[in-house]
């Protein structure tokens, strides 16, 4: 919420991936177990980068495609970023993977919004395709915005306040 606990994430995340580092360097027995896994956290939106808006203002802007259309390779992006190349079987996979999607929809009265979203994810988790990579490989963790975010939207007609909270 300000600069200064910004700056203390990051230099988290740097200390953090400089630990990871070392050990990959060193080819330690964790450094090892962790080549069998993916280790990075994949952040997404959902409108307009995992399925079209088809231009449906305020969710996007994007009429290339009809509404609700997930983006041709996208799923397998996700998967190629979450496993990488070194874990291509996803039964040898657990369930939850690194993928993480932001909406600025707002947490409401018993999980109204996420439900509407999971049940989003768990179609494209059952979808069929080619090889078994139809689908989404993992379900998805979801990070929901806020009540004040979403009314000063509302109220201004400006996207600024959604902005600052996926940031």
């Amino acid at each position: 919420r300000s600069e200064t606990v910004r700056q203390d994430i990051l230099i988290h995340f740097k200390n953090e991936a400089a630990v990871q580092q070392a050990h990959m360097d060193m080819g330690t027995r964790k450094a090892k177990a962790r080549m069998l896994k993916g280790w990075r956290k994949i952040l997404s939106d959902v409108d307009d980068t995992l399925t079209s808006s088809g231009g449906s203002y305020p969710a996007g802007v994007d009429k290339r495609y009809n509404k609700k259309v997930v983006y041709p390779g996208v799923i397998g992006l996700y998967r190629e970023l979450d496993l990488g190349t070194r874990c291509q079987d996803s039964d040898s996979f657990s369930n939850t993977g690194n993928l993480v999607f932001l909406s600025a929809r707002p947490h409401l009265y018993k999980d109204i919004s996420e439900k509407h979203n999971f049940a989003k994810f768990q179609r494209l988790r059952e979808r069929e395709g080619v090889n078994g990579r139809g689908g989404l490989h993992t379900t998805p963790s979801l990070l929901a915005g806020d009540l004040t975010s979403g009314r000063e939207f509302m109220m201004t007609n400006d996207f600024e306040p959604l902005a600052r909270k996926k940031f």
